[in-house]
């Protein structure tokens, strides 16, 4: 770096533009020149020296002010201790000549008595050198710079090859290296080769092209940014992971202010609580607070992720855990952190991009924040939160199923399955209030428990204002039309006086929004059309719905039209019955992904008869033919519809979460083999 001022003659540029000095017009007036469109500028002398402070005006370098149309200002280059050392030297013998004007006879001297003074290089430097030294060293403005050795910058700057020959590498690169195939440089060579060799078979001899050399391809791979070589060769959404950079991010001041919900599978197998069989892996459903890092809300079941997981973990979240010792005796703290959060971070699955969840938070005062797509480090807490509740209530376990599917090696987890699904639920509530909530975090440096109790009060914390109303809230939301029938959702009526008054008020049909909790079909919340009040309407069959989730009706009613061939509430309540004792009679012999269907069916609250009650069917008026069991091949047979029912073979295979969703895990071949 040299020195400048604003004089006369100066270069200058200012946001990317380079101008001259042309003169200065008045003591605090100066007129520039632009190079390119050669117009003439005017600048206040405060101006330029204000502009000069903030970074915008920079000086040109005076080795460089013949490049009058280049915008880019010279590196700054790293140099090794040799190097400077080097130029240092060059300065000593420059310096000595610097006010030398004689001939060449009256330099020698001078530069033989600084070489016998500091002894380098080992012979006397010639004269022609030394008087280079000085012209570049005035043209940089004494930089030292320009005396550092630049023999990187020595050679033959033309291409070895040709541009037909660069032109085949290039080509050769991009169709067999930068695919996802991830083919070797071996293999771009020999396609190289090929296409050279059948180039020069069209050429004379006197314009054959060479064939390069691997080092050759191998400096044009290179000169391709990573980045693109990554993104080519494995995908862009892996090379955006791997090259990700962590910088500023969101921080949070308080409890509350922001929050992360996600899923995961848990790495364990359970066995049911009365048969003691293996039912199968279990969905966690978590929502974490980002300043303390205290959970705040906790689901664990066998319903795969979808609005009703992140209903219920957001409700547990919410509320109080006042019940907490009641149901867990062996519990020693209290789960002290609840509470409505002002933003919530959620991903980019199905279950949370839906009008229901927009309506809920909205409702309650909540701004979703949804992250980029295969972003997983923007909820990075939430995701940490899951890695670890995994290692250390899964992993090392009996009936662990490991985090990767090769380490299992010949371990079976399910044979050596022993924690019953109820102590599941206990040892992991138990892990997170006695063990995560106590232990000290890394980042804040305090048990979450504590960083809690200390950072927020009980007035802060919000909460909704009904908790009976918070079900509708936490609902699915439909529209449907009231009649006097009531409205029809999922095939069943519900009705009340309360309606029967608001279409008196409003009209005899009316279109409303309802709101369905799907883990309770006995009765459905109704809005008014000016959203201004909120009815309760009870199902018109409560004997069969009340308690039954949505998909515990989808089950009864795909029984009830295969096996009894009828589509009423009453065939329904049969078939509810019916497939209660099956459940109870067959799971024995039922394999384990059957019994994870039927720990799905039942629930944790199942709205099912007791142990092996069978209620008999009504005896039919007319004989009829015995109804042969389903077999597998009927487990896909949709409900009956005009056209004849298809049969499928099963595919036995793993399925990811969006499949079981979309095929809701049917149950009538958990009952049925």
């Amino acid at each position: 770096m040299g020195t400048s001022a604003f004089q006369s003659g100066a270069h200058i540029d200012i946001d990317g533009k380079r101008y001259s000095l042309l003169r200065r017009v008045t003591d605090d007036q100066w007129q520039l020149e632009d190079f390119r469109t050669k117009r003439i500028v005017e600048y206040s002398n405060n101006e330029l020296q204000s502009q000069y402070v903030s970074g915008e005006l920079t000086f040109v370098a005076r080795q460089n002010r013949e490049n009058l149309h280049g915008n880019e200002q010279t590196p700054q280059l790293l140099f090794t201790p040799q190097q400077w050392e080097e130029a240092k030297m060059r300065r000593a013998y420059v310096h000595a000549v610097l006010e030398t004007t004689g001939t060449r006879a009256q330099i020698a001297p001078i530069v033989k008595a600084v070489w016998e003074r500091i002894r380098k290089p080992e012979a006397i430097p010639g004269l022609s050198s030394v008087l280079r030294w000085k012209c570049a060293y005035l043209r940089s403005g004494k930089n030292i710079t320009s005396l550092v050795e630049q023999t990187h910058k020595k050679g033959n700057g033309s291409a070895r090859y040709p541009q037909e020959v660069s032109a085949i590498v290039l080509a050769a690169i991009d169709s067999v290296y930068l695919t996802l195939e991830k083919n070797t440089v071996q293999e771009v060579i020999d396609r190289v080769t090929a296409l050279v060799n059948r180039e020069n078979r069209l050429r004379p001899e006197g314009l054959q092209l060479p064939t390069p050399t691997r080092r050759f391809i191998r400096r044009a791979i290179d000169a391709i940014p990573a980045f693109d070589r990554y993104s080519a060769r494995h995908g862009r959404v892996a090379a955006t992971k791997k090259f990700r950079s962590v910088q500023a991010h969101r921080t949070t001041l308080a409890p509350l202010e922001r929050a992360e919900i996600d899923h995961t599978l848990l790495d364990l197998m359970c066995i049911d609580d009365h048969t003691g069989l293996p039912l199968g892996r279990p969905y966690i459903t978590a929502c974490i607070d980002d300043y303390s890092r205290c959970l705040l809300g906790l689901y664990v079941g066998f319903e795969p992720p979808s609005y009703l997981t992140v209903a219920h973990c957001l409700k547990h979240a919410f509320l109080p855990k006042t019940d907490l010792a009641e149901k867990y005796p062996g519990i020693k703290n209290s789960w002290d952190a609840h509470g409505v959060m002002r933003e919530l971070v959620v991903d980019n699955g199905a279950e949370f991009h839906s009008a229901s969840l927009e309506n809920a938070c909205y409702s309650l005062g909540i701004e979703i924040h949804y992250s980029a797509r295969k972003t997983p480090w923007f909820k990075g807490k939430i995701e940490r939160f899951l890695g670890t509740l995994n290692g250390a209530v899964a992993h090392g376990n009996p009936g662990t199923t490991f985090r990767n599917i090769f380490d299992k090696e010949e371990y079976d987890p399910s044979k050596h399955a022993v924690i019953r699904l109820g102590k599941l639920q206990e040892i992991i509530r138990m892990w997170v209030v006695d063990v995560y909530h106590q232990k000290i975090h890394r980042t804040l440096n305090a048990p979450p428990a504590i960083v809690w109790q200390n950072s927020i009060r009980p007035e802060d914390i919000l909460l909704p204002d009904d908790p009976a109303q918070l079900d509708a809230i936490m609902g699915r939301s439909e529209e449907r039309r009231l009649t006097h029938k009531g409205i029809e959702i999922n095939c069943m009526f519900y009705n009340s006086p309360e309606l029967t008054d608001l279409r008196r008020q409003f009209g005899d049909k009316l279109d409303v929004e309802i709101r369905v909790n799907d883990a309770d079909l006995g009765q459905i919340i109704v809005f008014s059309p000016d959203k201004t009040q909120m009815y309760t309407a009870n199902v018109l069959t409560p004997e069969y719905a009340n308690g039954l989730s949505a998909w515990q009706h989808r089950v009864c009613k795909k029984f009830a039209a295969q096996e009894l061939e009828k589509y009423d509430p009453t065939a329904w309540l049969e078939a509810k019955m019916a497939i209660a004792s099956l459940i109870e009679e067959e799971f024995m012999h039922k394999k384990q992904k059957s019994r994870t269907k039927i720990a799905r069916f039942k629930g944790e609250n199942p709205p099912l008869p007791a142990a092996r009650q069978v209620i008999p069917a009504p005896e039919p008026a007319s004989p009829a033919p015995k109804a042969e069991p389903l077999t597998h091949e009927d487990i896909a047979v949709p409900l009956p519809s005009d056209r004849p029912a298809k049969r499928f073979k099963p595919v036995y295979r793993e399925r990811g979460q969006s499949m079981i969703e979309a095929d809701q895990a049917d149950m009538l071949g958990a009952t049925h083999g």
